[in-house]
């Protein structure tokens, strides 16, 4: 009987050890990057609803002006919409990030729910392309001399 009581009782302490150094290993994983302010929303809809609704009232950018009023200093937050984790970034410096990266920290993409919808796109092909095409262009527009002129 004490056999049983002390081999059950080293399962018990070794299921607990392991348990605390996987929640530890987590946590510092989690403290390896940090995120922007902001907030998902409901699972799987997300803040999609009040987006939506921002558009269908004629004023889309209120959806963005408003987050950006909570998360002023940032110029950057979090959201969920179409259920997908999405950073919005705005601002100069967010601009000049985005643009002056060329593929290298920035990739264009399509989420998963409009894959579904229009299928013809699937491999994204398509859209990396367009991005391409366009950031050829643009990096001629936001040079220093012609935001000067």
């Amino acid at each position: 009987m004490e056999v049983f009581f002390l081999c059950g009782l080293m399962v018990f302490l070794s299921l607990s050890l392991v348990s605390l150094l996987l929640l530890y290993s987590n946590k510092l994983r989690r403290r390896s990057y940090s995120l922007p302010p902001g907030k998902m929303g409901w699972p799987v809809v997300g803040e999609t609803w009040e987006f939506l609704s921002t558009g269908w009232k004629g004023h889309p950018e209120n959806f963005i002006v408003d987050r950006l009023n909570k998360y002023a200093p940032t110029q950057i937050f979090k959201t969920c919409i179409l259920g997908e984790k999405v950073a919005v970034i705005c601002g100069v410096a967010g601009n000049k990030f985005l643009f002056s990266n060329e593929d290298k920290l920035v990739q264009s993409w399509w989420p998963v729910s409009v894959d579904k919808i229009f299928p013809n796109n699937s491999n994204g092909t398509y859209a990396k392309e367009e991005s391409k095409k366009l950031r050829k262009l643009l990096p001629t527009f936001l040079k220093l001399g012609a935001l000067q002129r």
